[in-house]
């Protein structure tokens, strides 16, 4: 990431609740479309339609790497979220519930 930034930048949030998509539209003669979708927000991410290089395909690897991380992390606090709410149900002492 700690590359300069050359010409137009912006900075988008999109806070997806679960209810996200994510697609990736492929074309026979130019560049994939990325797409992640939240609600009625939807962010793309494209490349030069006619011209791909080594820093394309470099930033492509990086999405996928970085897509990877993302969702091992999510699955990791969900498994952990399923155990402390399994302890919780399991556990007479639990705040709310008759011993």
């Amino acid at each position: 990431m700690g590359r300069p930034v050359n010409g137009s930048w912006q900075t988008t949030t999109l806070h997806v609740d679960g209810r996200g998509r994510s697609a990736c539209f492929v074309y026979p003669h130019r560049t994939p479309v990325f797409e992640v979708a939240a609600g009625n927000a939807v962010m793309k991410v494209t490349l030069h339609a006619n011209r791909v290089d080594e820093a394309s395909v470099t930033f492509a690897r990086e999405l996928a790497e970085q897509a990877r991380t993302f969702a091992e992390e999510v699955e990791r606090l969900h498994k952990g979220q399923i155990r402390r709410d399994s302890r919780q149900a399991t556990d007479p002492a639990t705040p709310g519930k008759a011993a």
